[in-house]
Parts: C-alpha cells; structure tokens; sequence
C-alpha cells in the first residue's frame, strides 16, 4: 500500500514547487560570475599571454554556453541547470517533447539573454565612469532602469500566478517559447536496459554520463568559488599577484626616480596611484587610459579599472 501510495504522489505532482524553479534559476546566474572569476584570476597570473581571453571573455563563454545548453536540451530536455534539479522541459500545449522549433527558441532565449543583458551592464558601467554623459547616454541609462524595473515586476508576477495554480509556467522567457517545466520521467528512462545496448553504445552512455556528473559537480565548486569571492572574503582570495619589476626601456628609465608620469613623461599634476601595480601617473593621463580600449596598468600590464585609482594628496 506504501509503495502504491508513493507511487500514486509521483505521478500526480508533476508541476515543480517554485523553490525548485527558482533554485534552478540561481544555479544558472551563478556559473557565469564564477567562471569569469576563475578566468580573470587565471589571467591576473598570466598578465600578458591571455589579454585576447579578457577582451573576448562573452564571447568565448558565449560560445560555450551555447554547446553545452544544446547538448543538454537535445539529450534530457532541459537546459544544465534544469537537469541538475531533474526537470525538464514539455510544450505547454500538446503537453509533450518539444519540437525542434521550439528546442531552438528555446536555447537562444537561454543563451543570448544573458549575454545581451551583461553587455548592457557593462556599457551602463562604462558610462557612469564618464565625467560628463551626453543627453542620449542619460536617455539610455534612465531607459534601461525602467526597463530593468518593469522586467523584475514581471517576473515576481510570474512567480505569484505560479504558487497560486492560476499559471503552468514560472517564467515570462518559457511562455514566450511556449513551453513549461516539469519532472523528468524517471521510469521510461530506466525501462532501457544495458543488457540490449551494445559495447560501443554503452561506453557511450557511461561517458556522457560522467561528463554531466561532472559538469554539475563543477557547478557545485563554482557556487562555493561565488560564495568565496564574496564581499568579505574577496579581497583576501584574488589579491593581485606581486608585479614582475618592468623592463629597462627608455621611457622608464626617463621617469624613474623622479616625478614624472610614466605616461605623458611630464611632471605628474594629480598625482594617483594604480592600486594594482603602485606606478603613480598624471590622474588625467590615468584616467584616458582605462577609459579607452587598454584597461590595464601602463607599466606592468595588470588588469587595471577606474576603482583602482587612488589619488594622492601631498603638503605641497
């Protein structure tokens, strides 16, 4: 009777609870900030062989992102994170697989929303760092607030029609794909025995296997990497490799020991540190330069931003 009544609970609760829906949700907002950590901490090691790495990081994870969301939603019907939680993905009307119509929708919403929406944080950012913002730039940063805005009420909206039953789906970006969540069917799945697989099929099987266990047991070390370079504990994780001395070229010699900036080889006027190398520059020559194309240190190459500036103030 037991067994018959568990087995009755599983196949009548089908609908996730939204505890899962949303644990699902951060698991896949927390692989991006951990992996860019790992990358930027990898690059802060290797300052001058992996800049290609820092300029195109979107990209490449882009394009990583894209293969791997694919596999997954072409394997299990669900993307990485989904999987994880044994969720998956069905056609909110014919209630079924999803077609290849809606599989490809389905992985440019997950994919190119994300990308899109950091690029826009990052212009937004690089904005703000700007003295003095021209008229369109205002227009677009007071936009994509309320835009922001209007997205998070929708969301949350989302969220109360789904834990008071009047909603299938979640999500704004699912419904747009036409499709909803819903628990794996475990059962069909294990019905396939090994015995009536070949060799080659099962070596297959076991390796795709260990590949996706592998993937969510990463997951799980960059949600604690995300944890470890919070606030609090950042600082002490991802200092900033001591700098190798710069080399003995012109420029420098002409600046060392003196008060010159290393930039424009006059006498520095505002003088303000780089934090990430200690080279002390013109504040106006310092702040051109990691505003254009090159963030980085003049001198030593480091990864360099505009918080990294420290002004420093004399007697004279």
């Amino acid at each position: 009777m037991a067994e018959k009544a568990a087995h009755h609970t599983t196949t009548i609760i089908s609908r996730p609870s939204i505890f899962e829906v949303i644990a699902q949700e951060n698991l896949s907002s927390t692989i991006y900030p951990a992996f860019k950590k790992i990358v930027h901490y990898i690059i802060n090691k290797n300052p001058g062989q992996l800049e290609w790495l820092d300029k195109y990081f979107d990209e490449v994870f882009l394009a990583l992102n894209t293969v791997c969301q694919y596999q997954y939603l072409k394997k299990y019907g669900g993307t990485f994170s989904e999987n994880f939680y044994d969720l998956t993905r069905v056609s909110s009307i014919t209630n079924s697989k999803p077609d290849n119509k809606q599989l490809y929708l389905g992985l440019a919403i997950v994919v190119c929303v994300p990308y899109l929406r950091n690029k826009c944080d990052m212009y937004i950012d690089k904005l703000q760092m700007k003295y003095k913002l021209q008229l369109k730039h205002k227009v677009f940063i007071t936009l994509n607030k309320i835009v922001h805005t209007c997205w998070e009420a929708l969301r949350l909206t989302y969220y109360i029609k789904y834990i008071n039953g009047s909603s299938q789906s979640h999500s704004p970006l699912l419904t747009m794909a036409g499709m909803v969540l819903t628990y794996k069917n475990i059962e069909s799945s294990n019905n396939e025995t090994l015995a009536q697989l070949s060799i080659k099929e099962s070596i297959k099987n076991y390796l795709l296997y260990g590949l996706s266990h592998s993937l969510e047991l990463g997951a799980f070390f960059m949600q604690f990497l995300n944890w470890w370079h919070s606030e609090n504990l950042q600082s002490k994780f991802i200092a900033y490799p001591i700098p190798n001395p710069p080399k003995e070229n012109d420029t420098y010699i002409s600046v060392r020991n003196t008060n010159k900036c290393p930039i424009c080889e006059n006498e520095r006027k505002m003088p303000t540190a780089l934090t990430v190398s200690g080279f002390v520059y013109c504040y106006k020559c310092l702040h051109k330069h990691l505003v254009g194309v090159n963030s980085r240190c003049p001198v030593t190459k480091l990864p360099a931003s505009m918080q990294d500036m420290i002004r420093i103030y004399t007697d004279n």
